[in-house]
């Protein structure tokens, strides 16, 4: 039986999935990008990495992502906001470009995924969500801390300053009580050095009103799979991990099988096949496969269902597809005739079979009751 298919019982949906990769500096080792005079940039010995020359790569590097006009239209990349872009991308004489191939990413390395680790130093960075490369626990840099005061100013990514104080610090669990302007917070402090005048959190600060932004350490294009990092980064290696973004598009379709719809059994028992003749047909030789070999094909003119049943074991077992109406009330067993729904089979307009859907497990089409399948697949 086939059955037309009603526009509004099929939907088109489309997901991202996200898959994780690592890429390390023995594969895919890292370019350098270096600003350099008109001179070194046309000598033919011009300073060159894994074959590519410092100045072009610096160059194109900076015309597409650091021209930092906060013109919206061309601003290529994620950020935080267009109206500090200047300082949100900075770029040095020289830089360090690691590229992700396009097939490892998609359609774009996923936002909140990246672990860069220097494993010279065994520092860790991650990147913010929103285009900047940060240490993996959040950075600041301490310009003054009074003990006696508790009175402390940090300066953030920005080079803005900002003056809070510390009422309370326990070096054993790294807790603090600190306060900028008028909100205060518990923080956990993983690192307080004085000597670096470094200040590392587990968490990035945050007090209302105030925006104390982490030290950057570079930026990470997503959509092109770029990351450029300051000079004061430079990699010997590293481990990248990160996760590539694809998007999946499904098919999704209702199909309906009405009471009494796809009710009628192929079981050679259940009807009665008229046969007009037979030929035969030889096939087509798979190499490896299966030889040729004939075939004798029979010529069916019609299929029609028996109305009656009789087993060929006991005769005196039968029935009739019209007993559930009359029986169905006092058969708890449920064994009067009826098919199963195993297999679907969906058709284009030409009546070509272009899918087939196999149920884990056969379902019985009762003949009193609507039955619906939901039928998934990737397009």
């Amino acid at each position: 039986m086939l059955k037309s298919i009603p526009k509004s019982s099929i939907n088109l949906r489309t997901f991202k999935v996200h898959k994780k990769f690592i890429q390390t500096y023995a594969t895919h080792p890292p370019f350098i990008g270096e600003l350099s005079s008109g001179s070194a940039y046309e000598s033919s010995s011009a300073a060159t990495t894994n074959n590519i020359a410092h100045h072009p790569l610096y160059a194109s590097i900076k015309s597409k992502y650091y021209r930092n006009d906060g013109n919206i239209f061309t601003t290529y990349g994620e950020y935080n906001n267009l109206g500090n872009i200047k300082e949100e991308r900075e770029l040095d004489n020289k830089i360090t470009v690691i590229s992700i191939p396009q097939s490892k990413k998609g359609l774009g390395v996923k936002p909140g995924s990246v672990l860069l680790t220097d494993l010279a130093t065994s520092t860790v960075y991650r990147d913010n969500s929103v285009g900047s490369i940060a240490s993996l626990t959040p950075q600041y840099i301490i310009t003054s801390l009074d003990f006696n005061s508790g009175e402390i100013i940090l300066e953030d990514a920005d080079g803005e300053s900002f003056t809070g104080t510390i009422s309370q610090y326990d070096p054993q669990s790294g807790l603090a009580t600190m306060t900028f302007g008028s909100d205060t917070d518990v923080v956990e402090i993983t690192l307080l050095d004085l000597s670096s005048g470094l200040l590392k959190t587990a968490a990035p600060l945050e007090f209302d009103g105030i925006g104390i932004d982490e030290s950057r350490f570079g930026n990470i294009f997503y959509s092109d799979g770029i990351i450029v990092l300051q000079e004061s980064t430079e990699l010997v290696s590293y481990s990248l991990e990160y996760r590539s973004t694809e998007t999946i598009t499904e098919q999704e379709i209702l199909l309906t099988a009405k009471a009494g719809e796809f009710n009628y059994s192929q079981n050679p028992s259940a009807v009665e096949v008229q046969v007009s003749g037979s030929y035969d047909f030889t096939t087509t030789a798979i190499p490896n496969v299966s030889p040729a070999r004939t075939r004798t094909i029979k010529q069916i003119d019609d299929i029609k269902r028996r109305e009656f049943i009789s087993g060929s074991f006991n005769s005196s077992v039968s029935g009739s597809w019209e007993d559930y109406y009359t029986s169905a009330s006092v058969d708890p067993t449920g064994s009067y005739l009826s098919t199963y729904i195993s297999t679907i089979g969906l058709y284009d307009k030409n009546g070509d079979m272009v899918a087939v859907a196999k149920l884990p497990k056969p379902i019985k089409n009762l003949p009193d009751y609507d039955v619906n399948f939901l039928v998934r697949f990737d397009v």
